[in-house]
C-alpha cells in the first residue's frame, strides 16, 4: 500500500469511523466547560477575561482554548456546540498526526491505519474531546510536538507548540526537557553533538520565550504565576499525609487508565521490547509520562474517562503501529516468527475487544448531548432563580459552570475556590475538587447558596467551620424536585435577609427543612 493510497483510505476512515462513533456515544458537557464559556463570553463583550466583573481571577485552566472560545463569541456563534464540533475536529487532525507518527517511527502505512482505526473507535477519546474543555486541542498540539521532534522539524515550530502546550495545560511544561534531552541525544544519529545543542537550545529558547510572555502577563493581570484553578486543586502545601494520600488515588487512577486503554499500553511495551535502543520510542513514552506528577500529586481527577491521560491516545497509538508493523511482517515468515505474531496479534486483538467494550455506548444511534444529573439540578435551580435576583446579589454554588452560565448578570461565588482566590490559598483541601474556607464563605454572605448531598462541601462541615453561625444567618432545605439529581437532592440555603424576596424562587417544589446542626 502506498502512502498516497493510505493516506487517501485515512482520509476516508476519519471522516467515517468517528462520526459513526459518536451516533452511539452519550456526549455530555463538563460543568467546568462552562466555566470557560463564561471566561469567553466576557471577554468577547470586552469585559476581560474574568468570571464575575471586576474580580481578576483565573479560573480557566487551559488559556489557549478560553481564546479560541473567545473568538468564537466574538463571532457570535453558539459557544456550546462550537466548543464540540472544535474539540473534534482537533481530535480528527490528532489522529492523522497519530498515523504520520508512526510512519517516522518506521511503522508500515496499513499497521498506522490500523492502530489509528483503533483510536478512531474508541469511545472515551472522543467523549473526553468532545466535552466542552481542552482535550481535542491538547491531543493534537501533543502528537504534533512529537511528530516534528522525530522528525527534525524546525526548532523554532516545536518550540513555539511546546509554548501552546504549556498555554493549553500548564502542566505540559514537563514535555520541553524531555524534548530538549530528545535534541542532546543526537536525534539524527550523525554524532554532531554541536549540533543537537543547538536544536535543543533553540527549542528551549523560543518555548520559554512564549512561556515567558504568558506569565508576565499572567502576573500582571491576575498577579498569578499559575491559573487559580491549578492552586485550588493542587496539594503541595496541604503537608505530607495529603500528599502520600494523592499519590495513592494517582497511581490508582493511572492503572486504571492503563487497564481501560490495555492495547495501547501492550503495544507500546511490545514495541519497546522488539525494539529497547529505538531512542524515538522512548521519547513518545516519556511524553506521555509527564502527565504523571500532576496525576499523582492532585491525585487524578474527578472527570470522567480518565481525561487527563486518555488525550495521549494518539501518540501512544504510534508505538502500537510499530508492533502491529513487525507481527504483520512475522506473520509472513514461517516457524516460531509467525507463532510469535499470532500471540501477539491475538492478545492485542482481546484487549481492543475489552477497551472497546468498556465505553458507554448508547444501544440505538442517534447524537443525545447531556448533562450530568447534578449539573442539571444546578441548572433548573438557576433557572428558578434568575428572575428573583437583585443586581447587587451574590449567588453561590458547588457546581458553579453552568450555574454561572445561567445567571450571566449575578456575581458568583465559587466555594470550591476554582474562580475565587482566597478558598483556593486557604481553604480546606478536599481532593481534586478544590478548597474551602468556611469562615470567608459566610463573610462574602452569598445571597442564595445552592450544594447538593454527596458534596464536598456538607451542610456539617459549614456549621463547624462558622461556628453555627451559617446556619443562624440562613434558612435551608432539601429540594426533592425533577430533574432527578441522581441520587442526591439539591440543598438550597437562602439568607435571611432576603428570604422574602428569594424564597418563591422554590414555590411549587416539594422541599423539607434542612434539620438544624
Amino acid at each position: 500500500m502506498t502512502d498516497r493510497r493510505a493516506l487517501r483510505l485515512l482520509g476516508a476512515s476519519v471522516a467515517a469511523l468517528p462520526l459513526l462513533t459518536l451516533l452511539f456515544l452519550p456526549i455530555r458537557t463538563i460543568d467546568d466547560a462552562f466555566i470557560t464559556f463564561r471566561y469567553a463570553r466576557n471577554l468577547a463583550h470586552g469585559d476581560g477575561l474574568v468570571f464575575n466583573l471586576g474580580e481578576r481571577v483565573e479560573g480557566a485552566t487551559s488559556l489557549s482554548w478560553t481564546l479560541l472560545l473567545a473568538a468564537v463569541e466574538t463571532l457570535r456563534l453558539p459557544v456550546e456546540p462550537a466548543a464540540f464540533v472544535l474539540g473534534v475536529a482537533f481530535a480528527l487532525l490528532a489522529l492523522r498526526e497519530s498515523y504520520l507518527l508512526g510512519r517516522s517511527l518506521g511503522a508500515s502505512a496499513g499497521a498506522c491505519l490500523a492502530a489509528v482505526a483503533l483510536v478512531a473507535v474508541h469511545g472515551r477519546f472522543w467523549l473526553v474531546a468532545g466535552n466542552g474543555l481542552e482535550g481535542g486541542l491538547f491531543a493534537f498540539l501533543v502528537v504534533l510536538v512529537a511528530r516534528k521532534t522525530v522528525e527534525e522539524a524546525d526548532t523554532r515550530l516545536i518550540g513555539v507548540i511546546l509554548g501552546l502546550l504549556f498555554m493549553t495545560r500548564p502542566e505540559s511544561l514537563i514535555v520541553l526537557p524531555i524534548v530538549a534531552g530528545y535534541q542532546l541525544l543526537g536525534t539524527s544519529g550523525s554524532g554532531d553533538r554541536t549540533a543537537a545543542r543547538t536544536r535543543a537550545l533553540t527549542i528551549s529558547a523560543a518555548a520559554l520565550a512564549v512561556v515567558g510572555a504568558v506569565t508576565i502577563w499572567r502576573l500582571g493581570y491576575y498577579s498569578a504565576l499559575l491559573p487559580n484553578s491549578v492552586a485550588a486543586k493542587s496539594a503541595v502545601s496541604t503537608g505530607t499525609e495529603t500528599l502520600m494520600a494523592n499519590l495513592v488515588s494517582g497511581l490508582s487512577y493511572t492503572v486504571r487508565f492503563e487497564i481501560a486503554h490495555l492495547p495501547l499500553i501492550l503495544g507500546t511495551a511490545f514495541a519497546l521490547i522488539l525494539a529497547p535502543k529505538a531512542k524515538a520510542l522512548w521519547f513518545c513514552l516519556f511524553v506521555v509520562m509527564a502527565e504523571l506528577p500532576a496525576v499523582l500529586i492532585n491525585g487524578g481527577d474527578w472527570m470522567p474517562h480518565y481525561r487527563l491521560l486518555t488525550v495521549f491516545a494518539p501518540v501512544l497509538a504510534a508505538p502500537l503501529a510499530l508492533c502491529l508493523s513487525s507481527a504483520f511482517e512475522d506473520w509472513d515468515m514461517p516457524g516460531p516468527a509467525r507463532r510469535r505474531s499470532a500471540w501477539v496479534l491475538a492478545v492485542l486483538s482481546v484487549s481492543a475487544v475489552f477497551m472497546l467494550s468498556r465505553s458507554p455506548w448508547q444501544t440505538t444511534p442517534g447524537p443525545r448531548f447531556t448533562f450530568h444529573p447534578i449539573t442539571s439540578c444546578y441548572q433548573f435551580m438557576a433557572t428558578r432563580l434568575k428572575p428573583h435576583l437583585a443586581p447587587d446579589d451574590i449567588a453561590a454554588a458547588e457546581a458553579v459552570g453552568l450555574f454561572g452560565w445561567i445567571l450571566d448578570e449575578t456575581t458568583i461565588h465559587d466555594p470550591l475556590g476554582l474562580v475565587d482566590a482566597h478558598h483556593a490559598r486557604h481553604g480546606e483541601y478536599h481532593l481534586n475538587w478544590g478548597k474551602t474556607d468556611y469562615d470567608h464563605l459566610h463573610r462574602v454572605r452569598p445571597a442564595v447558596l445552592v450544594l447538593h448531598e454527596g458534596s464536598v462541601v456538607t451542610p456539617e462541615k459549614i456549621d463547624r467551620g462558622t461556628d453555627g453561625h451559617f446556619a443562624r444567618d440562613y434558612s435551608a432545605w432539601f429540594v426533592n424536585q425533577q430533574p432527578p439529581c441522581a441520587p442526591y437532592r439539591l440543598i438550597v440555603y437562602i439568607d435571611n435577609d432576603r428570604l422574602e424576596r428569594l424564597r418563591p424562587a422554590l414555590t411549587g417544589l416539594v422541599i423539607e427543612p434542612l434539620p438544624a446542626g
